[in-house]
Parts: C-alpha cells; structure tokens; sequence
C-alpha cells in the first residue's frame, strides 16, 4: 500500500485538469461509484453499495453536462486526467439563493482510491472555487456525511468551517450530514497554496 500511494503522489505532477465534457460521463460515473463503494463503507448499508448500477450514474451525469452546456455562468465540472484516464472530478454550482449564508456549493469532489490523499482533491477543489469566484460567488459550502471523518479533515485542514450538523434522507436512508463553508474564498486559496508548498505539490 505505502509503494502505490508513493507512487501516486510522484506523479501528481503529470495530472491534468480539464472541463468536463458529455462523453466524460462513463468515466465520471465510474468514479462516483469506486468512490462510494470505497469510501462510504459502514456509514451506508452494504446492500445499497453494493446494489448501485454504473447505468444509473452515467444517465444522471450525461444529463447534467449536457445540461452545463445551458448553465455555464452557473455549474462547473471539472475531471483530472492521468494517462489519457480520468481519475477523479469535481463539481460545484452557484446556489439560486444563499443557503446558510454561502453563495455557492461544492456538489461533488471524488477520485479514485488509488489517488486520494495525494494532493490531487486540493487542486480540483481550488479549480472549481475560482470558477465560482469569477462567477462572482464570495462563499462556498459543501455537505459531507457526518461520519467521513476523512473529509470532514480535509475541509477543516483548508479553513471550512462546521455551519451545521442536520438529518437528511437519500434514496429512503436516514442519514446525518454536516456542512462546511467559507465565507471568504480567499482563506480557501491561501490554504490550498500553503499546503501544496508545504507538500511540494505543484
């Protein structure tokens, strides 16, 4: 395990980030579902993981770039590359109003296990928060299940801070749910930057 995270992060400097695309949302899904399975194993039933359909994804993501085409002042996603292969993404949207006091949202930020920890999620996270910014959002919050404790670091390493904790339901599963914001986008960018220096990122 230590020789591939090695690895992944030697090569951080190879990834590419682009905008994502309709034909993108095969390999968009394909994340989605080995991060979830990967990720939110003992939060969410086993059944439900194990159950989700990779069909199901690629329709709901082809529907929404397709839709960005309509919506670009509005929603952003973004896919990092290795080799020609997409191994994570990112997306985030101007909120129609202000929810908790925060201007946009952060939708979705996944990678592929063998990618996470390395850098990577910062980098897409600061893309998608400077394209809301020139969309001219000053704020941004995201939602994580209670119990990732891994995210839940990762937004507090960079500055979020907790606004809420609140039930929510998701597909008939009563679920616990924390949000996270910045109220100043700036914090968020000096974070990542600091940390990516201190990390020898680039």
């Amino acid at each position: 395990m230590t020789d591939l995270v090695d690895n992944t992060v030697s090569s951080v400097k190879e990834i590419s980030l682009r905008r994502a695309t309709v034909v993108d949302a095969e390999a968009i899904a394909s994340v989605r579902v080995e991060s979830w399975r990967a990720t939110y194993r003992g939060m969410i039933p086993d059944s439900y993981l194990d159950e989700m359909r990779l069909e199901d994804s690629v329709l709901q993501w082809r529907q929404i770039l397709q839709a960005m085409t309509e919506a670009a002042d509005r929603i952003c996603v973004y896919v990092a590359e290795s080799e020609g292969k997409v191994i994570g993404f990112a997306s985030g949207m101007m909120l129609p109003e202000p929810k908790l006091g925060m201007q946009a949202e952060l939708t979705a930020i996944y990678l592929r296990p063998a990618w996470q920890r390395s850098g990577i999620g910062r980098r897409m996270l600061q893309k998608v928060a400077r394209t809301l910014q020139a969309q001219g959002a000053e704020s941004l919050l995201v939602w994580v299940i209670s119990g990732n404790d891994i995210a839940r670091n990762f937004y507090e390493e960079l500055g979020g801070m907790l606004l809420i904790e609140q039930a929510f339901s998701w597909d008939g599963m009563e679920l616990m749910e924390a949000g996270y914001g910045w109220r100043d986008l700036s914090v968020l960018m000096a974070s990542v930057n600091a940390m990516r220096t201190s990390a020898s990122l680039h």
